[in-house]
């Protein structure tokens, strides 16, 4: 029986990797934050899994929360199979429009949130010899104009990834990390924007990507299912791989950067970025 921790569980990939790997038979540790208050969300699945589903109120962010967490799984199971760091969030705009709690609290979430689960359960996935996704995105391997704080998230979890990967192996725990394109989540409902300043130099270029971010959500083609069966399939293998790119667009953005020299690829990016923000009057 494998147990499968989730963090980031309440919608988007993490709820629909909860029904995947619920489905597929092993037992799921459904985590997020006031989780056991919000009874609906996995309604569903209590009443098909219910021996299977265990509801685990953790916010990443809040250490305290974490320890508790962690007591709880290690009292009811004693180890973790797999842990699969889910939670975040994006936040958009210039730097410089940025509120200094906003750009922490991006980094608390995403990057340290990553490190205080990662950090708890590390113990019991040595015991089990057990297997560690951690999700990034297309922007944690290509910067983007006002996504600043949100790629520098993604890298940061990248490089801890990486390095995890050398440092763990010896113990038996392997380390992947998951790279999403543009899927029909609700990452867009939940992405945070730098508030609107009418005397801010970046107001143009703020209203042009707010205005394509929001066509190119409307219409995105790509199921977020696939990639939900794809961590499930990629968590029987019995070697990982570094990194699995997810959706057309991904893997086209990863080519581009990973196989194109360094100065075509950014003369490209720069024709693009012009296009895409700097249409219209200034």
């Amino acid at each position: 029986m494998r147990i499968v921790l989730i963090t980031g569980s309440t919608s988007g990939f993490g709820k629909l990797m909860v029904e995947a790997f619920l489905k597929n038979g092993d037992t799921v540790v459904a985590t997020g934050r006031n989780l056991t208050r919000r009874q609906e969300i996995f309604e569903q699945e209590r009443a098909h899994y219910k021996e299977k589903l265990l509801e685990v109120t953790m916010d990443v962010a809040n250490k305290e929360e974490v320890a508790v967490a962690k007591n709880l799984i290690e009292g009811h199971f004693g180890k973790v199979d797999i842990l699969i760091n889910a939670a975040g969030y994006g936040l958009f705009g210039a730097l410089e429009d940025l509120q200094e709690e906003e750009i922490r609290y991006q980094m608390e979430v995403n990057f340290f949130g990553t490190i205080n689960v990662t950090r708890a359960f590390l113990p019991m996935l040595r015991k089990s010899h057990g297997k560690v996704f951690n999700f990034s995105s297309v922007f944690g391997f290509m910067g983007f104009p006002l996504t600043s704080l949100y790629c520098a998230s993604k890298y940061a979890v990248e490089g801890l990834s990486e390095s995890l990967r050398g440092e763990l192996a010896p113990h038996g725990v392997q380390v992947c990390i998951i790279e999403p394109g543009g899927y029909r989540t609700n990452f867009g409902s939940n992405l945070l924007w730098s508030q609107e300043n009418s005397d801010s130099i970046y107001r143009r270029q703020f209203n042009n990507y707010k205005e394509l971010h929001t066509k190119i959500s409307q219409r995105k083609p790509q199921q977020p299912i696939e990639v939900a069966e794809g961590v499930l399939k990629l968590s029987l293998k019995s070697q990982l791989p570094m990194r699995k790119v997810f959706g057309q667009d991904g893997k086209l953005s990863h080519f581009l950067k990973r196989c194109l020299p360094s100065g075509l690829y950014f003369r490209l990016m720069d024709k693009v970025f012009s296009k895409v923000f700097l249409r219209g009057p200034a």
